[in-house]
């Protein structure tokens, strides 16, 4: 295989690979997007040795193309962890509200949290 075939065969593996993980996280399927991981990352790094073993092996629309994909995946990947961030700070403050967190000091004894405190009358006449 010349090594433009092999660069093109490379790029279009990573290629559909980006597609399949933008596919996915459009889905919500998270499961799978850990999958295309450790196949992203070789398929990355055998394009990269291949391309400054000859960087005119390919044209610069074809890389365009693959660029954009990679934008495009990125900004996806992004979203889905701002998202994750916010369900999992809405959930901690979710069971924080619900726990028993400072209701209880260190001898076991309540805490008395009531928002307005004991009402003091004054007896002196």
């Amino acid at each position: 295989m010349t090594d433009r075939r092999k660069v093109l065969v490379a790029i279009d593996a990573l290629g559909s690979i980006l597609r399949q993980e933008i596919a996915a996280i459009e889905s919500g399927n998270f499961a799978q997007v850990v999958t295309f991981s450790a196949e992203k990352a070789r398929l990355s790094a055998l394009l990269e040795k291949q391309l400054q073993d000859d960087p005119q092996s390919v044209s610069k629309e074809v890389l365009q193309g693959l660029k954009d994909l990679i934008v495009r995946d990125s900004q996806h990947l992004q979203q889905a962890q701002l998202v994750t961030a916010e369900i999992i700070q809405e959930v901690s403050n979710t069971r924080k509200r619900h726990s028993a967190a400072g209701l209880y000091g260190p001898s076991g004894a309540k805490r008395d949290n009531s928002a307005i405190g004991r009402a003091l009358v004054d007896k002196s006449f």
